[in-house]
């Protein structure tokens, strides 16, 4: 059973992750890293932001590298997770070590790694397996800047990877298919019949015109005219194929060109999946020359019956014609008899199959025909016996190399004989089933994502989306298609997103590819997508837009807690400069105090110097307060922020974390508008910037720090937008083109390894991007560094109220005061100062203390608690007050804490305070009790 102690000491790990139980249950004793108690701050900070993400992850700390890895990344160990965790990184990944070892070195160099896609053989189950990876190794330092380890943020992508190479695969077999197909082939989608693919023996037909990415109607108003696409509405509405043999198609390439008269065999193919009829395949043969034949043929028959004075002669041409036309045809003729022996063939049989005239004459039909086929040419062979004609049925045929063929015929009897005519349709049955195949493929490949994705057309109609999106946004399919995309239910329930939305999709209209990551509200609740809209081309103009999204509201939460790291690592640089100040404002207190217990002190001295030591005690509170705020974690909270007054009120900060040799400028407009920005954000900004710019400064400089009114152009409504700019500017090195594009990017740095995270401007340009604003950079080598924050313009001057010189009615007893503090000094001086607005005073050194003089029957109008102290707090004890005894007024005394600490309601003076807040507060307390109602 684990300690309250030791319990108290793993609080660190999320009480949810099954790996923390493991950590704490296991014997850390045997390893390098010691028991859990020794384990320093840093070591329990990353494995806490580890253990509580839902990314696959591992951390290896100190010089062993010792393995620690939450519970996404325990599958991705095989067979080794067992053994893995306290284990050195090496002894447990050996078998790819010399691949991954280089990453390792670098990173603990300081130089952080991604890799995409990177192929690894690993033996994690025993045998050789291929796996790809995309990783990123990222280094840890502890409390002294020192790099202790690593942290390891990894995906398994190698069922993406082999899906991939499997669909490139099919689609080349698939186009070399279409490509080489003996007739003519095109793909037609949706109701409109666009088409997606058209073989060359198609292109040939129409008289080479692009049609791709066209709406049949567009492309072939000549097609349209003879009514071909009423066939293909027909077909799409109703499912069903349609076939058709030696039908006319006169083309005419362009309008008032040449024609050309054209004799087809072909069908409509409907194409379906689980929604409907989606495209139509168009395959079939150019048939005009053997057309022509036929029509020349009936011809001279015509013309030789009424040439009958020369019977012999009109015999020998007709059989003539007719055994030129048997013998040219590329298609299958037979004769067979009732019995199902063939009686004479012509030559196309030994071109397609290999079988010589001898070897089929005279032998039975069923004779080279699959065994799988017997029972339908049986049964097409009872038919024609019964004098019906047949008009399409198709077997397989062997071939004399030991194939197949598939053959498509046409029978009928006549005179006791059966007249069969086939065609050759292997090719186009094998390209239409493995079109059917990809398609199917490719449909899997998109439900099956990990991304959010879907389809529109140009003016924003939704035609598709995976099963990501409808679990995201709890719809169904129906839900979703045929709405725009901004009033779908993925967008609806977030107020001002569709507008946003419906701004970005006419970018991508245009040809843009915009990305944002945006906050949405779900049935999951508030998530956050990283979104792109990506046209698709065809032809040089967007024929749809495909929206994609990745929900990176895991990634977000971890590099809040990286973005809380660097507020901590920005206050450690600030530290020797305040510990200086606060030297400065101590030494004039110190002074005045023992002035003012000198008895012999001059009257005007002693005044000037308490006034000395009351303004350094004013600049102590205001540097303090600025400190606490900018290390308080928060979320994102906007309001109108007196820009002009927040960073005067930054410069004494900055200024005590800058080397003498730097001079601090303030540059900021007279007529500066206010600001839409969160104030805690904004001065850690311009904080992180500062400090960058004093760094680009190792020999002294000037750092300029300026704020004015500025106007640009919405590049989305093309109107002139007003910003107030915030800008930091410093004489230092500068940058070249090269790291002034990069800047920005997260753990980006040029200060060298223990000198910044890269996250600073990071940060800066992610705050101004959320307020609706942008971070630009003007930067040359040599000529110094100018960061600008472009913040939205407020709606209103911000006002701070001034409670000094209000005065106090104090002639009457106002009754007891509670007055709770654990510092004695402290309490006293509250005390005192309560006594001189007409209070009773009783004092206690403990919420205990109190609670004990209230069960003695104390009850006071007033109770002025500290917040912080030993066992319970100020702001437990003033619910209990609170619930006993309702009337009485609550003042809770702060130094630093969370406003989520304390219930609505109360009452909050910050420390230190002077005597005219402390009366403040006690009105705004008493006004606020039940009996002032």
């Amino acid at each position: 059973m684990t300690s309250p102690a030791l319990a108290a000491k793993l609080d660190f790990m999320p009480a949810h992750s099954g790996m923390a139980q493991r950590i704490a249950a296991f014997d850390w004793s045997s390893t390098p890293l010691g028991p859990i108690d020794g384990w320093p701050q840093s070591l329990r900070t990353t494995l806490g932001v580890m253990l509580d993400s839902r990314f696959g992850m591992c951390l290896c700390w100190g010089p062993a590298l010792t393995l620690f890895y939450n519970d996404a990344y325990a599958p991705m160990l095989g067979g080794k997770e067992q053994r893995a965790l306290g284990q050195p990184l090496q002894d447990i990944w050996s078998d790819v070590w010399d691949d991954i070892r280089p990453l390792v070195e670098q990173v603990l160099e300081g130089t952080p790694t991604l890799s995409e896609d990177m192929p690894l053989t690993m033996l994690r189950n025993g045998y050789p397996e291929e796996t790809f990876w995309t990783f990123s190794y990222s280094p840890v330092r502890d409390e002294e800047d020192r790099i202790q380890g690593l942290l390891n943020i990894t995906t398994d992508v190698t069922r993406k990877v082999q899906n991939e190479r499997r669909l490139t695969a099919d689609v080349a077999q698939l186009g070399r298919m279409f490509e080489q197909a003996p007739g003519f082939m095109a793909m037609l989608t949706g109701p409109d019949h666009v088409f997606q693919y058209v073989n060359p023996a198609y292109q040939q037909l129409i008289g080479d015109r692009q049609v791709v990415g066209r709406r049949l109607a567009d492309a072939l108003p000549d097609a349209v005219q003879q009514g071909y696409l009423a066939l293909l509405d027909e077909v799409f509405r109703s499912g069903q194929a349609f076939a058709a043999d030696n039908m006319r198609f006169v083309v005419q390439a362009s309008s008032g060109g040449a024609t050309a008269e054209r004799f087809l065999d072909f069908v409509y193919q409907p194409i379906s999946d689980e929604h409907g009829v989606v495209g139509i395949l168009v395959q079939g043969v150019d048939v005009t020359a053997r057309r022509l034949s036929d029509l020349a043929l009936h011809a001279r028959e015509a013309e030789l019956q009424t040439l009958n004075s020369d019977l012999e002669r009109q015999v020998v041409e007709r059989a003539r014609d007719r055994s030129l036309t048997w013998q040219v045809t590329p298609d299958l003729l037979a004769v067979v008899d009732p019995d199902g022996v063939i009686e004479s063939i012509n030559p196309a049989w030994e071109q397609l199959l290999g079988w010589s005239t001898e070897e089929l004459v005279g032998h039975r039909w069923m004779a080279r025909v699959s065994s799988d086929d017997h029972a339908v040419t049986r049964a097409v062979l009872e038919s024609l016996r019964a004098g019906k004609p047949v008009l399409r049925f198709e077997n397989r045929w062997h071939t004399r190399s030991g194939g197949l063929r598939t053959l498509s015929w046409v029978a009928t009897p006549e005179g006791g004989r059966f007249y069969c005519s086939a065609r050759d349709v292997t090719d186009i049955n094998a390209a239409a089933d493995a079109l059917a195949r990809s398609q199917a493929q490719l449909r899997t490949l998109f439900e099956t994502s990990y991304q959010l994705q879907g389809m529109c057309t140009p003016d924003g109609i939704v035609t598709d989306a995976n099963r990501p999106v409808l679990q995201a946004v709890g719809a169904g399919f129906e839900d979703m298609i045929g709405v725009a995309l901004w009033d779908t239910p993925w967008f609806t329930g977030t107020p001002g997103m569709p507008a946003r939305i419906r701004a970005m999709f006419e970018r991508a209209v245009a040809g843009e590819t915009p990305r944002d990551e945006i906050q949405l509200q779900l049935p999951a609740g508030l998530r956050c997508h990283d979104l792109s809209l990506r046209p698709i081309y065809d032809d040089g103009r967007v024929i749809a837009v495909v929206p994609e999204a990745i929900d990176t509201t895991d990634r977000r939460n971890a590099e809040e807690a990286l973005r809380q790291s660097q507020k901590l690592e920005a206050i450690g640089q600030l530290t020797g400069g305040v510990a200086h100040d606060f030297n400065n404002l101590l030494t004039p207190i110190v002074t005045a105090l023992d002035l003012a217990s000198d008895p012999h002190a001059r009257p005007d001295r002693r005044a000037r110097m308490l006034s000395v030591a009351r303004q350094s005690a004013d600049r102590a509170a205001t540097l303090v307060q600025r400190l606490l705020s900018f290390a308080r974690r928060q979320p994102l909270q906007t309001t109108d922020v007196d820009v002009a007054s927040l960073v005067a009120g930054m410069a004494e900060l900055v200024e005590s974390s800058s080397s003498p040799r730097i001079r601090l400028v303030l540059d900021i407009a007279d007529d500066l508008l206010p600001a839409i920005a969160d104030p805690n954000q904004l001065e850690m900004a311009i904080l992180n910037l500062s400090v960058n710019a004093c760094d680009a400064m190792p020999e002294g400089g000037t750092l300029t720090i300026g704020a004015r009114n500025a106007r640009a152009l919405d590049e989305i409504r093309q109107t002139p937008v007003h910003y107030v700019v915030v800008s930091v500017a410093d004489t230092g090195v500068g940058m070249d083109e090269q790291t002034r594009q990069r800047a920005i990017e997260p753990f980006f740095s040029t200060k060298g390894i223990g000198k910044g995270t890269g996250l600073g401007l990071s940060m800066a340009h992610g705050l101004a991007s959320q307020l609706g604003g942008r971070l630009t950079i003007d930067s040359a080598p040599g000529a110094g560094t100018t960061i600008h924050l472009w913040l939205p313009v407020g709606t209103s001057h911000g006002a701070v109220p001034d409670n000094e010189g209000k005065t106090v009615d104090t002639t009457d007893s106002r009754g007891i005061a509670l007055v709770v503090d654990d510092e004695d000094s402290v309490r006293m001086c509250t005390a005192d100062a309560l006594e001189d607005m007409g209070y009773r005073i009783v004092e206690a050194g403990s919420a205990e203390e109190a609670l004990r003089a209230l069960d003695d029957g104390l009850a006071p109008a007033i109770l002025v608690t500290d917040h912080l102290m030993p066992g319970m707090t100020g702001a437990e004890l003033a619910r209990t007050v609170r619930a006993r005894l309702p009337s009485t007024a609550i003042v809770i005394v702060s130094g630093y804490t969370s406003m989520a600490d304390f219930d609505t309601g109360l009452t909050i003076l910050n420390k230190p305070f002077r005597q005219h807040e402390l009366a403040a507060s006690v009105e705004s307390a008493n006004a606020a009790a039940p009996h002032a109602a």
